[in-house]
């Protein structure tokens, strides 16, 4: 039975996507409620984030309408944009707090880095599609330079979270095209063996005080550790339920630099408490729970790696971010998906849900990738009549 495309959509993710957008607005309502009377208002972190949250929906469905597999010719039309736009920054980006990561188009900030991840993603999915000899070494040389490019041009801005958040993806996406698990675990420990160098050597000063901070926070100065345990005592001041209703609007009882941002979990928690903040990582672990079951379910080799590739940023993501929100991570300036404010990771996250929306909604049983224009509905496996509607 062919169904409309509407109801080939995967709704549970466009509900979490919903909820986790709506959460992110609440908590930046709590942090800084607007003043509509204040002719500055359209400066306010919420209404900003709201305005950037319409936009990005408008892309999400732009996203899902047309077939995905247009994106696999552009894969690396987008790969060539995004490096050149990665190396331009060093020389012409906006420096904030020691680092080139922005540029300034009018009155909006664009992180190139967020933009780099689906382009990235695209290219490597292009790269390991039919990619031979991932089971010998040198199989895996040119999707690793793929990879590194970005990489290399992140760090040097210099951004250490959102360049390290590249590996594990790399490394979902060639364990799902069929590389050999002993060659991904010899990369993991060539990876450790190099940690102890990139830390003395690759990293700046105050990138390294935040990893010391947090291994050693008995030894490291008061300021290092403040605006963590900060966090933490934020976390946990909201109980069981939060500080309900009364207090939401712009009351908040601990000072956390860059709250809104990469802090903005600890507004959550705050608020909403123990049972709101759990709440909200359930729709994140049912989010990324929907986005593998349609990488598993693709017969597809390009959407599969694709939503392998776009789920594992995410998941790392907020893995990383909830950490150092609650003290179980060092602090890496990452941003929460979906919650956090900043316009290019709104816009970035809600591109990765349009695309991963799009591989579910074109799913087919095909031995060809011809057929996804035609769409096949299996509600038992019957390879003989499944094949029989495709023809």
């Amino acid at each position: 039975m062919r169904r409309s495309f509407a109801a080939r959509l995967n709704w549970p993710i466009l509900a979490c996507t919903g909820l986790l957008c709506a959460a992110g607005l609440l908590a930046l309502w709590t942090f800084s409620p607007p003043d509509w009377d204040d002719p500055k208002v359209m400066r306010n972190v919420f209404v900003r984030q709201a305005a950037f949250l319409a936009v990005g929906t408008a892309l999400l469905g732009v996203t899902i309408l047309p077939n995905y597999l247009y994106s696999r010719r552009a894969a690396w039309f987008f790969y060539v944009v995004s490096i050149a736009a990665l190396a331009a920054l060093l020389v012409l980006g906006r420096t904030t707090r020691g680092a080139r990561g922005w540029f300034m188009v009018g009155p909006f900030m664009v992180q190139p880095a967020e933009f780099a991840k689906i382009a990235t993603v695209l290219a490597v999915a292009r790269v390991l599609m039919y990619a031979k000899n991932l089971h010998r070494w040198r199989g895996l040389a040119f999707p690793a330079g793929v990879v590194a490019l970005p990489i290399g041009l992140i760090f040097l801005q210099p951004d250490f979270g959102s360049a390290s958040l590249f590996v594990p993806v790399f490394l979902a996406m060639l364990w799902a095209a069929g590389a050999r698990t002993k060659h991904l675990a010899t990369i993991l420990l060539v990876l450790a063996a190099a940690g102890p160098f990139a830390f003395r050597f690759g990293l700046k000063e105050y990138q390294r005080n935040r990893i010391l901070s947090f291994v050693r926070p008995e030894q490291a100065p008061k300021d290092l550790r403040y605006q963590q345990e900060q966090s933490v005592k934020a976390s946990g001041a909201g109980g069981i339920g939060g500080r309900g209703s009364g207090e939401m609007s712009g009351s908040y009882s601990f000072y956390i630099p860059d709250r809104h941002s990469d802090f903005v979990y600890s507004l959550v928690a705050e608020h909403l408490g123990f049972l709101g903040s759990t709440a909200v990582l359930a729709l994140f672990a049912l989010f990324l729970w929907q986005s593998l079951r349609i990488a598993w379910l693709s017969r597809e080799p390009f959407g599969r790696l694709v939503v392998v590739g776009l789920s594992t940023f995410l998941a790392f993501q907020v893995y990383v971010n909830v950490g150092m929100t609650i003290g179980v991570a060092p602090i890496t300036g990452l941003t929460l998906p979906f919650i956090s404010y900043g316009g290019s990771s709104l816009l970035v996250t809600l591109l990765s849900v349009g695309i991963i929306l799009n591989v579910g909604a074109r799913w087919v049983p095909s031995f060809s990738s011809r057929e996804l224009n035609d769409q096949v509905e299996l509600r038992a496996f019957r390879p003989h009549g499944a094949l029989k509607r495709v023809l």
